[in-house]
């Protein structure tokens, strides 16, 4: 390949060269950052001067390929050592720095359209990393943050809405869900938590209404309802109350009025309803039509993974 040493007095033919130097530099690790307008800028610059663009970019190019002989190296083990900067498809897919194959300091990768897609900061020999994940976005708007043990998700993680708003909160201990599981709605408020142990939902989860008045509350051992079961009125009131046992409705399961006073009562045996009485014990038919809280649950309706 030969190029010519010169100054530039035809606009045409300067165009020309700094879209055939622009080639050439894309080559290089420093591609994202010499634009063609940045190019041409430099070239007028330097001709009202009098000076050697070509010149110029060449030692731009020679730069590059000093930087680019620093970068992606592996010692005789053929472990990464040093900066190390990735592309596919001609895009920068990370950069970071390797010590004996192990990730240290900041790593960052990107999307297809160049957007920061991850940063990760490692410690403790690359086991350990705070990372924070964005959306394909320009503004660069965060979505996710949290900690990985060796590459296992870790402690407390957040996730946010594309308007910034807090909307899951998980809690790990290396990948297995342990503590307390958050949800929360488009405002940021509580909708629901659980508490898992071990991968399990065990303990008391609760829902909320969206003015953060308790919806639900349910027990759980295991992943299975069991135990007290209490639903309420957007009001605050009591709904309805009852227990479960594995799983099962079982015994005595009173529905409220608003007001408070009894409206029903339903008697349960293994999840079978046996009868239905009023507040004085005597036979009380439900209206198909009737308002009445849903009691019958399945796993996904309760269970937050």
């Amino acid at each position: 390949m030969k190029v010519h040493l010169c100054r530039y007095n035809d606009e045409g033919n300067g165009k020309k060269i700094d879209n055939y130097l622009l080639a050439i530099v894309n080559v290089y690790p420093f591609r994202t950052f010499v634009p063609i307008i940045f190019l041409t800028k430099i070239r007028k610059s330097m001709q009202a001067k009098n000076i050697s663009y070509t010149v110029f970019v060449l030692l731009l190019v020679l730069m590059g390929t000093q930087l680019f002989a620093q970068q992606n190296k592996t010692d005789h083990l053929g472990r990464k050592q040093g900066e190390w900067v990735k592309y596919k498809d001609g895009v920068k897919f990370y950069e970071g720095r390797f010590v004996d194959d192990k990730p240290i300091g900041e790593f960052r990768r990107y999307y297809k359209s160049g957007r920061l897609k991850s940063k990760s900061l490692f410690s403790d020999q690359g086991k350990r990393s705070h990372s924070e994940f964005y959306y394909d976005s320009r503004k660069n708007v965060l979505k996710a943050e949290g900690i990985y043990i060796d590459k296992k998700k870790d402690s407390i993680w957040l996730y946010y809405s594309q308007d910034g708003v807090l909307v899951n909160q998980e809690t790990y201990k290396l990948g297995v869900a342990n503590g307390w599981w958050k949800l929360y709605n488009y405002l940021g408020a509580l909708v629901k938590e659980t508490p898992y142990k071990n991968g399990y939902v065990d303990g008391l989860q609760k829902e909320y209404f969206d003015n953060s008045v308790l919806k639900r509350s349910i027990y759980f051992t295991l992943d299975t309802i069991n135990g007290a079961m209490k639903v309420y009125y957007p009001e605050g009131q009591i709904r309805v109350e009852g227990e479960y046992s594995h799983g099962l409705q079982q015994g005595k399961w009173i529905h409220y009025q608003l007001d408070g006073k009894v409206w029903f009562v339903e008697n349960y045996k293994d999840g079978e309803l046996l009868n239905r009485q009023d507040e004085f014990g005597k036979p009380f038919e439900l209206e198909v039509e009737q308002d009445t809280a849903r009691i019958e649950l399945k796993p996904e309706d309760v269970i937050y993974k």
